[in-house]
């Protein structure tokens, strides 16, 4: 081994996954980019800053125009940041019909089934109804028994 020598520096060009710090810096990049975009795209900063954490995004607007426009402006707003998102999926058909089919949550089909169960930000949403699920699985024994105490 030359001593001598410099050592040689790398350098990750892509976020590293799993790292403790890597959930903040997907924050950090998703809002510096919706800040820098703002005026060419309204709707993305409070969706980003209020409605999105890490890779996943859930927010709600008032009609299906919104709605659309929205995706249309997330769309471009990841691929500016050199993103694609994918997994999209809404509780209208309207709007999932101008999302291209590849690109919409993997269990949907707007023509044959209902809307899938899926499990955003670690919630399970049900769009067919418009409801927030969760699933609580409680310790099998109480404190109370694991201590004596009746």
């Amino acid at each position: 081994m030359d001593q001598q020598r410099k050592p040689e520096e790398y350098e990750f060009n892509r976020v590293v996954f799993g790292i403790n710090s890597s959930p903040f810096q997907a924050q950090f990049v998703s809002q510096t980019h919706a800040e820098k975009h703002k005026d060419e795209l309204p709707l993305v900063e409070e969706a980003v800053s209020k409605s999105t954490y890490m890779d996943g995004s859930m927010d709600s607007v008032l009609d299906n125009s919104q709605s659309i426009e929205l995706y249309k402006q997330l769309d471009e707003l990841w691929s500016r940041a050199g993103m694609y998102a994918l997994k999209w999926l809404s509780n209208s058909s309207q709007v999932l019909e101008k999302i291209q089919l590849e690109d919409r949550a993997y269990e949907v089909d707007i023509n044959e089934d209902p809307l899938p169960k899926v499990k955003t930000l670690g919630i399970k949403w049900l769009p067919e109804e418009d409801v927030l699920t969760f699933t609580a699985n409680p310790p099998k024994k109480t404190f109370s028994s694991l201590n004596g105490i009746s």
